[in-house]
């Protein structure tokens, strides 16, 4: 290139390091040097030599990734040049003596097995950099292209993930969508769901190709453990995906997902990414967006994302747009839709959440409450239900749904016009009676009746009214028609009495003239008999009508009925059951406990429940009742059985049922409200011994195979050891327990319950913490002894350990303060029971386990050090009892902390140094390869924190989360337990007036981080002032303890 002054290669290396500006330049005056030079194979070599430097640097700096990428941008030049030369003389230019590209490939995939983590990590790096500089209708040999495959296959498999990452993205342009079996997709696919390292998942997510069989894997991420990854999978599906290629199911899991998430920046993206990009594809029609979603079966999601979007609108503006109101301020029936109705509704609710100046755009949204009472019964009085016509469900479905709109909508209107208020009430009652009104709409109905009507007695009147209308209507029946021979006799005898009255009018006149007035009074009382006698036989010839009052008893009566009293049951605040609601229980609700339809018997139990919620004399009256139910019934009636002993017993607790159970005799007294606590001591006992066989009764319920009534019970025990109503460690190891077991993996709502309850339990009290400490060692004993053929022996017994002592860990507690620490903690107690059980069986199963939970215990600074001289002799004994190497190393090293912290006061730690809270519980998550090696583990952790990319890290200044699955992709199934660790960290930071002795293993991790401190780093100078420009690679001062890459052996160390 004539005009470029040449440049030796040492001036291009040491420029192209201060700014990329200046590459463009440097890399048409290193080509002019190339092209000047004879000897292309020793340019070769000289470039490889400075490149060399930039390679074996691992830690992030400005100056060798502007290095990298120069080298990368020069190599590419060559490609750009061979392609226009292809394209001229239509041949391929492949020779690798002239290809400087192709070259520098094999140089770097000839090195990608270098023992060195940095090398390969650069080397990763600058395949990746080559690739994403060529063009995009780039070729390159098929040969290279198979070397570049494999090598980076193998790379994807290296145990640091910065090398993986980079591994990641070179591999990103040569996979192959249309290919069903393409090994890039494959690893791609299995990293996604299984890699441990969040950063390595986020690069697979932004690198791999969206299709038909990737995206359910890209969906899944919606659910990552990591906020960041969820944000990214989001941008991914809002930027890559159509929402015409996605299912209905998908669409609403998305929505539903991203717009309940626990972090704000998942919430927002999902809310700015997803939904703008979805509202593009339909020009901004928000109605056709809702069709996408079927309002009918999600409404909630629907609802989410109405909300998100009309709070980035203007409310005039949202007001101005929505055109579907005619003159009266209403939707026409025919037109009335499921979207339509919805965003109206969501509408109205949004203004009227808004409050102040725009309550007044509610005039232009909504008519008076007459005419919309009018307009709602005017709809559902052509509700037709045709459930049995299979072709006309889904019209009924969403006629209904339309139903529960306009209703819902009603709430919003102005209700202080009597008049309307009164309409509005005779229409609700009207509607309650109607026949072919569907019972979901009870609920909507039975609230505007509450709203309506303020007193409460007047309500049980009305609703007692209604529900003896529906049951017991009355009904007009029977015409009667005589006969033709009777009617021709009472057509005779009513023409006789005709007669004969005529006669007596005359001659009453006559009387009255010859004012004869004795016999005018006879004649008088004469002409009103004949009068009678004739209206008599007048209705007789008529055909007669009768009205019936009959009584219904068919389940979808008995079921319309019971609905109404549960729904009016729910509204009452009374504590006593007056005359009408007592009359309306023995004649409605009882009865229908035997009944032999399973739904009737349900909504009686359901009801039966809410009425026992009332009363205390009455719930414990039936509380025999509900067991018996729970043993006997169907499944559905046994379920809400269930559900109502639980509440009896979070609303009343134990105490209240003094229930004689088989083998026991009944307490000759009971305690009145009043008298609770009080008694002699024989009927505390009974008490105590029937809260026993109740609380076994119940606990049998968490084995049951059925997963409804599993669910069920461990939610009930949840809110009852919340509420302090039952403190039992066998409890909680069952709840432990039961949360670890794979029977339970699909059952979410469980795992949901579970993962939210214990922390929030632990972390409430010491007492739940020292329960906590005797469920410990009884929990590890089931797991260290479970058959091979149990489920619980797949349980990862040092995952349960980590978490349970996390759990126990005092600086979690709330309003927890340095300065309030107790002399002992429960973990000071937890570490002489496991020292004195390991020493009671030292061969038994989990002792490993359970020495290196020692390990993990905080100690109390303020403890006494006796105490420590009581833990030195049980680890001394425990030292002539084991066998095992492991452990006695673990135990050696814990004995040498203590004597340490004996003879001198250790300052606390800092918080680099501590092992994060949550480490223990993340290791219930994925694992590469499904291999959990500790020494591996432990090299990706040194990485990291050479990085300062540690999850670990991340972790101590975030919440905590406790994973809920064994999967490791799915956080649908886990919870965050919200902490105040970091607080708590900062204050034990600052807190030096008095020594923190604190246990902990000595692991690789600090010996890393030492040495990460020490080493020096590098400046903006890359290559060293010499007297030669092409000086030996090998003759150049490295960094400390880094090998010149000439002297690497280049042999496979993974």
């Amino acid at each position: 290139m004539p005009g470029q002054p040449s440049k030796s290669m040492k001036e291009v290396f040491e420029e192209c390091q201060k700014g990329v500006q200046s590459h463009n330049k440097l890399i048409k005056a290193l080509k002019t040097t190339y092209e000047k030079t004879t000897d292309k194979e020793a340019f070769r070599e000289e470039f490889i030599s400075f490149l060399k430097h930039a390679m074996i640097v691992f830690k992030k700096e400005p100056v060798v990734e502007r290095t990298l990428e120069f080298a990368a941008k020069f190599a590419v030049s060559f490609v750009e040049e061979d392609s226009q030369e292809e394209s001229e003389d239509s041949q391929p230019v492949d020779d690798e003596d002239n290809n400087f590209s192709l070259f520098l490939f094999r140089f770097l995939l000839k090195s990608h097995k270098a023992r060195d983590r940095a090398v390969r990590f650069r080397v990763c790096q600058l395949i990746n950099k080559l690739l994403v500089s060529m063009q995009e209708d780039a070729q390159i040999d098929e040969d290279l292209f198979d070397d570049i495959y494999q090598c980076m296959l193998v790379r994807l498999k290296d145990k640091f993930p910065a090398v993986r990452i980079q591994a990641v993205t070179a591999l990103a342009r040569l996979q192959d969508p249309s290919d069903s079996d393409c090994p890039v997709i494959n690893a791609y696919m299995f990293f996604l769901e299984h890699d441990a390292v969040h950063e390595v998942r986020r690069a697979v997510l932004s690198c791999i190709a969206p299709s038909t069989r990737t995206l359910p894997t890209i969906i899944q991420r919606i659910l990552d453990t990591k906020d960041s990854v969820r944000k990214l999978a989001y941008q991914v599906i809002a930027e890559k995906v159509h929402v015409k290629a996605l299912t209905i199911a998908q669409r609403v899991r998305i929505l539903k997902t991203g717009l309940s998430d626990r972090s704000e920046m998942v919430r927002e993206t999902c809310a700015s990414k997803i939904i703008t990009a979805w509202l593009r594809t339909f020009e901004g029609n928000v109605l056709e967006l809702l069709k996408c979603l079927d309002v009918e079966n999600s409404c909630e999601t629907a609802e989410m994302a109405l909300k998100k979007y009309m709070k980035r609108i203007p409310p005039e503006e949202l007001v101005e747009n929505f055109d579907l109101l005619n003159g009266r301020l209403v939707i026409e029936e025919s037109s009335l839709t499921c979207e339509n109705v919805l965003y109206w509704r969501c509408l109205c609710e949004h203004l009227n959440s808004l409050g102040g100046q725009n309550i007044d755009l509610l005039d232009k949204l909504l008519p008076t409450v007459s005419y919309f009472a009018s307009y709602i019964n005017s709809y559902l009085q052509e509700f037709t239900v045709s459930s049995l016509d299979v072709t006309k469900v889904e019209e009924t479905l969403k006629s209904e749904f339309i139903g529960e709109q306009l209703l819902i909508l009603t709430n919003i209107l102005d209700l202080s016009d009597e008049v309307g208020r009164k309409a509005l009430r005779s229409i609700v009652h009207d509607l309650m009676i109607a026949p072919n009104i569907p019972a979901s709409l009870t609920p909507l109905l039975m609230k505007l009746m509450v709203k309506l009507l303020g007193n409460q007695e007047e309500l049980i009147q009305q609703i007692a009214e209604i529900i003896s209308e529906i049951r017991a209507p009355i009904i007009t029946t029977i015409q009667k028609t005589p006969d033709k021979d009777e009617c021709r006799q009472k057509e005779l005898k009513l023409a006789s009495v005709r007669m004969l009255l005529n006669e007596a009018r005359d001659e009453l006149e006559t009387c009255v003239e010859a004012q004869e007035f004795g016999k005018a009074a006879e004649l008088k009382d004469k002409v009103a008999d004949l009068e009678n006698t004739k209206e008599t036989l007048t209705k007789e010839k008529e055909p007669q009508v009768e009205e019936i009052q009959t009584e219904k008893n068919d389940p979808q009566t008995l079921v319309k009925c019971l609905t109404i009293a549960s729904e009016m049951l729910q509204h009452l605040q009374m504590r006593s059951f007056n005359p009408t609601l007592r009359t309306l229980i023995d004649t409605l609700v009882l009865p229908g406990i035997l009944h032999e339809h399973e739904l009737v018997r349900d909504v009686v139990v359901r009801c039966l429940g809410l009425a026992c919620q009332m009363n205390r004399d009455f719930a414990r009256q039936h509380l025999l009742l509900f067991l018996q139910v729970y043993q006997v019934d169907q499944n559905e009636v046994k379920v809400t059985a269930l559900k109502v002993i639980f509440d009896l017993l979070l609303t009343y607790g134990f105490e209240t049922f003094k229930i004689s159970f088989v083998g026991q005799s009944e307490s000759s007294t009971e305690s009145d409200e009043d008298q609770k606590g009080e008694g002699d001591q024989n009927n505390e006992e009974n008490s105590s011994k029937t809260a026993n066989s109740l609380l076994n009764i119940l606990i049998r319920i968490l084995e049951s195979e059925n997963s409804e009534l599993r669910t069920v019970a461990a939610e009930g025990f949840c809110k009852l050891m919340l509420s302090g109503r039952v403190i039992s460690s066998k409890l909680i190891s069952r709840l432990v327990l039961l949360w670890y077991n794979p029977t339970t993996e699909e059952d979410h709502h469980l795992r949901h319950c579970l993962g939210t309850f214990l922390p929030m339990f632990a972390f409430v009290a010491r007492r739940n913490q020292e329960c906590l400490e005797e469920a410990f060692l009884p929990t590890l004993e089931t797991l260290f002894n479970a058959p091979t053929t149990s489920p619980l022996s797949k349980v990862n017994d040092s995952n349960v350990a980590d978490l349970l002592i996390q759990l126990m860990d005092q600086r979690n507690l709330q309003n927890f303060a340095q300065e309030n620490l107790q002399e002992s903690s429960v973990h000071d107690s937890l570490g002489l029971k496991i020292c004195n059980h390991v020493l009671s069986n030292p061969d038994a199963p989990g002792c490993r386990v359970l020495i290196k939970s020692l390990n993990k215990l905080y100690i109390t600074p303020t403890i006494h050090t006796t105490t420590f001289k009581d833990m030195l002799t049980l680890l001394q004994q425990m030292l002539e009892v084991i066998d095992d190497k492991v452990s006695k190393k673990i135990l050696d090293k814990l004995k040498a902390s203590l004597t340490a912290m004996i003879v001198d006061e250790i300052p606390e730690p800092s918080a680099s140094n501590e092992k994060a809270p949550t480490e223990a519980v993340e290791e219930k998550t994925n694992v590469i390869d499904g291999n959990n090696d500790n020494e591996e583990m432990g090299n990706v952790e040194e990485d990291k924190s050479k990085e300062g990319t540690d999850d670990t890290q991340e972790s101590n200044n975030t919440p905590m989360e406790v994973e809920t699955n064994g999967n490791g992709d799915s956080v649908g199934s886990e919870e965050r337990i919200n902490t105040k660790a970091s607080k708590t960290k900062k204050n034990r930071d600052d807190e030096n007036k008095e020594p923190v002795i604190v246990v902990r293993r000595s692991s690789r991790r600090k010996k890393a981080t030492k040495q990460s401190v020490k080493k020096k780093p590098i400046r903006c100078q890359l290559y060293s002032d010499s007297e030669s420009d092409t000086e030996d690679f090998q003759n150049l001062k490295l960094p400390r303890k880094v090998k010149a890459l000439s002297e690497l052996n280049l042999s496979d160390s993974d």
